[in-house]
């Protein structure tokens, strides 16, 4: 998989960066997923990259959001993105359901953050969700600094509305649900996109240990 990534990186002459989004989502009555998406785009792509997804807009929409999407729309969100070239990463966390998930959060965050440096990638923006939560994110990556991780490696935080390039992880991790689910359609369409997949260490088996 990695090499998959490397050979893209010299290819494009151009670093890549990474855009961040989070799902969470019920697996089976008792277990609960995390779930982490990071969209990896060459640096001087990003801008054609932005315009072509935000055409995809309805008048007077201000973001694309899974959720809030038709099947049509759905599968024309997974045809852009299949054919943009983007790159994409997942990380997921299988535990207990919970109100709270910041622990599943973190965790997700380091596996993530590690396989990044290792490609080097160590520009992120994640989507915003709360100036204090933003912030728990920022104290978490230092944290993670001074316990060894990679010094390069750095964050930002912008809302949806404000970023179209976070729509991808948006949209593959809808992917990801719907395939939960049992529509497995939009997953595959988009599995050659899909260059790093992974639990966190800790996390725990699905009670049907039958994964994307």
């Amino acid at each position: 998989m990695s090499d998959a990534v490397g050979s893209v990186t010299v290819m494009s002459n151009s670093p890549l960066r990474a855009f961040v989004d989070e799902s969470i989502a019920m697996r089976g009555e008792a277990q609960q997923e995390y779930l982490l998406c990071a969209a990896l785009i060459a640096e001087d792509a990003c801008v054609d990259t932005r315009l072509s997804l935000r055409r995809l807009l309805k008048p007077g929409q201000v973001k694309w959001h899974w959720t809030d999407e038709s099947g049509s729309r759905k599968r024309e969100m997974i045809e852009a993105i299949s054919s943009l070239g983007s790159l994409n990463v997942i990380v997921t966390h299988l535990d207990a359901q919970r109100r709270k998930v910041d622990r599943y959060r973190r965790k997700c965050l380091e596996t993530l953050y590690r396989e990044l440096a290792s490609m080097e990638v160590v520009d992120l923006t994640l989507e915003s969700r709360s100036p204090a939560q933003d912030r728990q994110d920022v104290a978490h990556l230092t944290a993670l600094r001074h316990a060894g991780l990679d010094p390069r490696l750095r964050i930002e935080h912008l809302r949806g509305g404000d970023e179209s390039l976070l729509w991808i992880a948006d949209a593959v991790l809808g992917a990801v649900n719907a395939y939960a689910k049992g529509d497995r359609s939009y997953l595959e369409q988009l599995r050659s996109t899909v260059v790093f997949e992974a639990r966190t260490p800790d996390s725990l088996l699905p009670e049907n240990d039958e994964g994307p």
